[in-house]
């Protein structure tokens, strides 16, 4: 299939590009930066774009060969609603029949009512901001594309989030610290399987209008995760919590984070996903537990800081 990939330069689009021409696709990026993707991605195989997202005309005429677009560009909280006019330029300009997959998060659903958050858990977010993506998944549903929400991210090349930074950070043998309680349990997925869960629907027409789940390997605490990452850099992990409260404040002195403040609940509960209907209509499920993924995110950090001497 011919698959373009948006937002090519991030963290989820890099990998989907390069899951993609792993298994045969073709593949085609669009970007701000081709500098920037060329940094990430030296592969002539992938067609490079430029072009602006909110640019109606300009998608409507590169989208014309396209069998299915996944959609990992993603406006920061205090821009979030050009995320529907870019949604709805990218839906109109795909041929009849073409796909459009969109990856998104577990803001939406709020404070989770049940032990595991599946496809039809209510999405009722406090937060203005996880109802406005809420309101563009059932957006982006309703003209038939594909919702996948994922946790938190973590591998190599990813650099953004607190999870980058926690990596970078226990790494380098500085400080980290992180709101909520140590022993919380939560989910990553190795960045690997996130791009796998993406390509997974990619010819599968009847699967139109779909939302999946794809959870993390396993449920782990921040503590657990902290000394797997000690064991694979041999020095000590310096993790502390800081308070909740402390958190919402420092949100709310920043305008591009004030929008993410009424978020603080996810530092307090467990939002664990439900893999089972991915499992069973996509043949979806992690492959990577964390010791393999911690270990791989660990010597890219060190190849990264032996090219950059």
């Amino acid at each position: 299939m011919k698959v373009t990939v948006t937002g090519g330069t991030g963290t989820l689009g890099h990998a989907s590009a390069r899951m993609l021409l792993k298994t045969g696709h073709q593949v085609r990026v669009f970007v701000r930066s081709p500098d920037k993707f060329a940094q990430l991605c030296k592969d002539d195989r992938v067609e490079v774009v430029q072009v602006d997202l909110l640019d109606r005309s300009a998608l409507a005429v590169l989208l014309e060969d396209t069998d299915a677009v996944i959609h990992c560009a993603n406006f920061p909280p205090h821009r979030f609603n050009l995320s529907f006019d870019a949604a709805r330029y990218l839906l109109e300009g795909l041929a009849p029949g073409a796909q459009l997959i969109y990856p998104t998060n577990v803001w939406a659903y709020g404070p989770p009512q049940d032990d595991r958050v599946g496809p039809d858990h209510p999405k009722a977010s406090p937060a203005r901001i996880g109802g406005l993506r809420g309101d563009l998944e059932k957006a982006i549903l309703a003209h038939g594309g594909i919702v996948i929400h994922l946790p938190a991210a973590y591998g190599p090349r990813v650099t953004g989030g607190w999870v980058g930074a926690a990596f970078e950070g226990a790494f380098a043998g500085r400080k980290i610290r992180q709101p909520g309680s140590l022993d919380r349990r939560l989910e990553l997925i190795y960045i690997e399987d996130a791009a796998r869960a993406l390509i997974a629907p990619l010819g599968r027409l009847t699967m139109r209008g779909r939302e999946y789940t794809a959870p993390g390997y396993s449920p782990i605490s921040l503590r657990e995760l902290a000394f797997l990452i000690e064991s694979a850099t041999g020095q000590s992990v310096q993790l502390r919590s800081r308070a909740i409260g402390a958190w919402r404040a420092r949100a709310l002195l920043s305008t591009k984070r004030r929008l993410i403040r009424d978020l603080a609940y996810l530092f307090e509960c467990s939002t664990l996903l439900d893999g089972a209907l991915i499992r069973k209509e996509l043949g979806w499920s992690p492959e990577i537990d964390y010791e393999e993924g911690v270990r791989r995110t660990v010597d890219w950090l060190g190849d990264r800081g032996r090219e950059s001497v």
